[in-house]
C-alpha cells in the first residue's frame, strides 16, 4: 500500500473550466425555463371552476419544478467551487513542496545557520 500523493494540476484545471462552463450552461437554462414555465401559469384559466380545482396544484407542480431545476443547478455550480478549492490546495501543497526542496538544496532552511549541512 502505498501513500504517495498525486495529482494533475492541469488537468484539474481543465476539468474546473469544463465544470464552469457547464454551470454557466446550467444557471441560462434554469434561468430560461423559470421564464418559460412562468408564462404557463394561465394555463388553466383564473376564474371558471376547472381554474379553482386547478390552478392549486399546477402553482404546486410548477414551483416544484422551479424549485428542482434550481436546486441542481445549484448542486453543478457546487461541483464546481468544490473543484476549483481542489485544485488551489494541490498547487498550494505542490508549491509548498517544491519551495522546500529548493530550500534544502540550496541550504536556506528556517534556522540558516548550518547552510543545509547537518
Amino acid at each position: 500500500m502505498s501513500n504517495a500523493y498525486s495529482a494533475s494540476p492541469p488537468a484539474l484545471v481543465a476539468g474546473t473550466r469544463q465544470i464552469e462552463q457547464i454551470s454557466q450552461l446550467a444557471n441560462e437554462m434554469i434561468s430560461e425555463f423559470i421564464t418559460d414555465v412562468s408564462s404557463t401559469s394561465g394555463w388553466p384559466g383564473y376564474d371558471d371552476d376547472f381554474a379553482k380545482q386547478m390552478r392549486p396544484q399546477e402553482k404546486q407542480q410548477r414551483e416544484g419544478s422551479v424549485q428542482t431545476g434550481s436546486s441542481l443547478s445549484e448542486a453543478i455550480v457546487s461541483i464546481g467551487d468544490g473543484t476549483l478549492t481542489n485544485l488551489k490546495s494541490v498547487l498550494g501543497t505542490q508549491n509548498g513542496v517544491l519551495d522546500a526542496i529548493h530550500d534544502s538544496s540550496t541550504g536556506d532552511t528556517d534556522s540558516g545557520s548550518h547552510n543545509g549541512k547537518h
